[in-house]
Formats: C-alpha cells, sequence, structure tokens
C-alpha cells in the first residue's frame, strides 16, 4: 500500500512501507520461459529499470521499508530498501538487515480486549476458505468431534474473495456443511461468510472482538502463516489457541503451553480441541503481558524506538513525530481504505487490498510523495 509514516522535514528523511507483495512487483526480473515471448521480455524489462530508477529517486527524500506478512526464508535486501518490519517466525534475512521485529499484528487494536461475557461458542475459527487454511481437515476433525458426543457450539468466520477459483479455495465447504451434518448437529454449527464484494472488510473490529468473546478457543489448521493476525486477536480476548505444531511462519510467535495447544498431524486435532474445551480453566493467559507485545499502543512506541535509532543510524535527527497511526494493522498490509491514501482512493478500492499493482499506480503514489 505504499503506508506513509513521516514525510520529509528540516532536512531529514520521511519514512515510506511497501509490502511484500510490492517488493515482488518491484524486484520482478525477467527469467528464462520470458525469452519465449519478446513483447513481455521488453516489457518486463523496461518496468524493472523503470521500477528501481523511480524507488532510487524516492530513497533520496525517504526511509524505504518492506512490511512482510507473508513466510519467506533467506530473503535478500535489495538497495533501495533501507529496513524491514518483520515478526520473528515470519521472515528469514541474508546478511543483517535493519529489522523492526514487529508485523501488522503486532498493532492489534484496542477493541480486542475481554469483555466478560459468557461463552456462547466452544470454538472458533476466523479465516479465507483458501485452501491453505485447510478447512477441510478442520471439518473432519468437527465431524470427529461429535461422534465422540460432544455437542460443542462451533461457529466460521470466513472472509470471502471476489474470485474463489476451485484449485484454490474450498468452494465445497457448504456442500460439505450439509451432507456431513445432520439438521440437528448443524444448529450447534454455524458457518458466517462475507458477501464477496465486502471481503475481510465486511467484519469490523467490534464484531470480531465480540464474537472471540462470545468463544472459549480459536483454531486455525494452517499449515504456514505470514504473521497470521487473528490468532492475535484472539490471544488479545484472552482466547486459548489450538494450531500445528510445525506451523511455519508467525502464527506461533507468542504461543506457549500456558496459553495454547498443539496437535502433530489432522487425524488427532479434534483431540487437542477437545483437550482445549474440556480444559479451559487451567490455561494460564498472561494477557497484559499479550497486550504489551501486540497491543497497538505499546508497538507505536517501540516503532518510535526503533525508527530513532534508523535515523540515528544514519545520520539524522528523528523528531518522534508520526502520521497515520490508526488501524496500522490493517493499513501496513495493505487492507485498509481511506482517503488518505491517495492513489488508491477511487471507490473500486473500498473492499479490496490497496497494494500497488502495477507502474500506473506506482506513478500515481510517486507524484503524491514526491512534489
Amino acid at each position: 500500500m505504499a503506508h506513509i509514516f513521516k514525510y520529509p522535514e528540516n532536512g531529514n528523511k520521511g519514512i515510506v512501507v511497501f509490502t511484500h507483495k510490492e517488493y515482488t512487483l518491484f524486484q520482478s526480473r525477467p527469467v528464462m520461459r520470458d525469452f519465449l515471448n519478446p513483447i513481455k521480455l521488453i516489457k518486463k524489462s523496461i518496468d524493472y529499470q523503470r521500477y528501481q530508477n523511480k524507488l532510487a529517486l524516492i530513497k533520496e527524500k525517504y526511509f524505504i521499508g518492506l512490511h512482510w506478512g507473508h513466510f519467506a526464508r533467506n530473503v535478500v535486501t535489495p538497495p533501495w530498501v533501507d529496513f524491514h518490519f518483520s515478526a520473528p517466525g515470519t521472515v528469514s534475512f541474508k546478511g543483517e538487515p535493519f529489522v523492526i521485529p514487529l508485523s501488522s499484528a503486532n498493532f492489534t487494536p484496542e477493541v480486542m480486549r475481554g469483555m466478560g461475557k459468557e461463552k456462547y461458542f466452544d470454538i472458533i475459527c476466523v479465516a479465507k476458505n483458501h485452501n491453505v487454511k485447510k478447512y477441510q481437515n478442520l471439518m473432519k476433525s468437527v465431524r470427529r468431534i461429535f461422534d465422540q458426543g460432544f455437542d460443542y457450539k462451533v461457529v466460521f468466520v470466513i472472509a470471502s474473495n471476489n474470485s474463489e477459483p476451485c484449485g484454490s479455495y474450498y468452494t465445497d465447504i457448504f456442500d460439505d456443511y450439509f451432507n456431513m451434518f445432520s439438521a440437528e448437529e448443524r444448529e450447534h454449527f454455524t458457518i458466517i461468510k462475507t458477501h464477496p464484494d465486502t471481503g475481510f472488510q465486511g467484519f469490523s473490529y467490534t464484531f470480531l472482538s465480540y464474537l472471540y468473546n462470545q468463544s472459549k478457543v480459536l483454531t486455525i489448521f494452517s499449515q504456514q502463516e505470514g504473521e497470521c493476525r487473528v490468532i492475535k486477536e484472539a490471544q488479545m480476548c484472552g482466547l486459548p489457541v489450538v494450531v500445528k505444531s510445525d506451523m511455519r511462519g508467525g502464527g506461533r510467535d507468542y504461543l506457549n503451553s500456558e496459553n495454547s495447544v498443539t496437535f502433530d498431524n489432522y487425524d488427532n486435532a479434534h483431540e487437542s480441541l477437545i483437550n482445549a474445551v474440556e480444559g479451559l480453566s487451567e490455561f494460564n493467559i498472561d494477557v497484559e503481558e499479550i497486550r504489551k507485545n501486540l497491543g497497538e499502543k505499546e508497538s507505536i512506541k517501540k516503532t518510535k524506538e526503533y525508527f530513532s535509532e534508523l535515523y540515528n543510524k544514519h545520520g539524522q535527527n528523528f523528531d518522534g513525530k508520526l502520521v497515520n497511526l490508526d488501524n496500522l494493522n490493517r493499513r501496513l498490509p495493505a487492507h485498509y481504505f481511506d482517503s488518505s491514501i491517495e492513489w488508491a482512493s477511487d471507490p473500486g478500492y473500498r473492499f479490496k487490498s490497496t497494494d500497488i499493482t502495477g507502474f500506473k499506480m506506482f506513478l500515481e503514489f510517486y507524484s503524491s510523495v514526491m512534489n
């Protein structure tokens, strides 16, 4: 999204942060198969050089950062990047770049907190129905839980995508819901799915916080996650979490034996879910400690300390003043839309990602920050 933290002032640089998807766009060089298509080869070569030239000019006025919301290993820092936002488990880097060990998940909004409400749902899962979320396996686990005589109340909260191709998304989820569970069982099993036009922005933070607070245990079955904001949101609301023991990425960054249960394989995952629900009172969740690591107020303070260090490293002065500090857990990964994002302020972006997706959009951003 090209998030602006600070504009240049008094001879000191500003701060702009791109997403990992924009990093991929800007670094996209021709590959071997491109040589089979001369037109594509020429366009890709020209675009790559155009991005590099403009980024070099931006770097003269701004410190440029990258926010990583996707699992990656041995990332090379390009010359135009000054620092990275990356939670500890999400990315490993070659060399020793300047890394701020935070991600958008560390800026979880204050509305995510315990409300002292009576629990209704036993198990909640909040995720897209992309195949990487392993909803098929979770459905089987719910089936096994019911088969063992536990009439748990379960809710799936699904953010739709505008396009959900069969090969990438669990498009049979509602067919399986009706085929695998009786009408009586479906009284205990709820699926909430947003309209495709609204996607993840169809759920307000207040609504999600209410659902977390009405639930006993959060689970997500992914084998791999980036930062996994939903885990952190649930933790801030005081929920224990059930995940795969070898989940890659930042999903397990703040999990331990006191606030979570893991499973080794999908065949026995239902046992871990049952253990978590039945042993709810045995968890010892230090919500205040979690808030220190994941709450937006605390993380903004830490970010300013890291920025001060960054400026000092380059012989510049950081005055501690930043802009666009609201909704950072959606701004940083380009999951946010409002009039402050000039290059993506058209209503067409209202319920979409606001990542820069092409050179024309990049030029609009460039013009807005370089004038």
